[in-house]
């Protein structure tokens, strides 16, 4: 039987995933120190930098001891060889441990590069978006070491969500994902492709004046920041208005 490799989760509190279940890294401090290896797993981080994650401007001064004694647990709960010492720096071996993160971004990727192949790309979604478990990094998401990274994988969460809502109106799964879409627009009106999907969805369910409605809600909300709307949302709503059937 093949060893269980352990997986280090980010993608909601920071803990760890062993053959015994999840397990608890600890405080803020070792939470932290995991985090700041995540975000650069397979490259070295400084034992200065690491400092300035813990304390910032206020380390102390047994400051690299106290690291060296985080560093120890993290080796008890993910494997000894798992984070490797070299020259007054550390490094999380991507080699020999999942990350959640990392994992997600890699089903992301594969259902972009699926955009032909909507069940494919439809499960691969569904796969990448049911390893999250709230914000990145819990709650050292607005800590100043996570929140571009925390904001990045936030943005990768919604481009797949997008996604996934994509293949269900692709797969004329559209009844079951009109609500979604409405929810998902109303919180990211900005983004033009949900209002495209959106409004596909509702014309090919039928329910065409509530299509050119939504044609109408965007146009508005666009107009506020001074913007008109997209040639796709406009070819769109010209096929409706000419009762054409719906195409791509």
């Amino acid at each position: 039987m093949s060893e269980v490799r352990p997986l280090v989760r980010v993608l909601g509190p920071i803990d760890v995933v062993t053959a015994g279940g999840v397990v608890t890294v600890g405080g803020h401090q070792p939470r932290a120190l995991l985090g700041a290896l995540v975000i650069s797993a397979g490259h070295a981080v400084t034992t200065d930098r690491l400092r300035w994650v813990l304390w910032g401007d206020n380390a102390p001064d047994a400051g690299d001891a106290t690291i060296q004694a985080y560093v120890s647990h993290l080796r008890h709960l993910l494997g000894p060889d798992v984070i490797l010492l070299t020259d007054h720096s550390y490094e999380l071996d991507a080699t020999k441990v999942d990350i959640d993160a990392v994992l997600f971004e890699r089903s992301f990727r594969q259902a972009a590069d699926a955009d032909n192949e909507p069940e494919r790309c439809w499960q691969l979604t569904r796969e990448a978006l049911g390893l999250w478990r709230g914000r990145p990094f819990g709650d050292l998401a607005d800590d100043e070491v996570f929140t571009i990274e925390t904001h990045r994988l936030e943005q990768l969460r919604l481009a797949t969500m997008e996604l996934n809502m994509e293949a269900d109106v692709m797969l004329g799964r559209t009844k079951s994902v009109i609500g979604e879409l409405e929810a998902t627009v109303k919180e990211h009106p900005y983004r033009e492709h949900l209002w495209w999907l959106l409004i596909k969805a509702l014309a090919e369910d039928g329910r065409r004046v509530e299509a050119l409605r939504r044609c109408e809600d965007l146009r508005r909300c666009l107009a506020e920041v001074g913007v008109g709307i997209g040639p796709e949302v406009a070819e769109l709503e010209r096929e409706i208005l000419a009762g054409e059937e719906i195409r791509g």
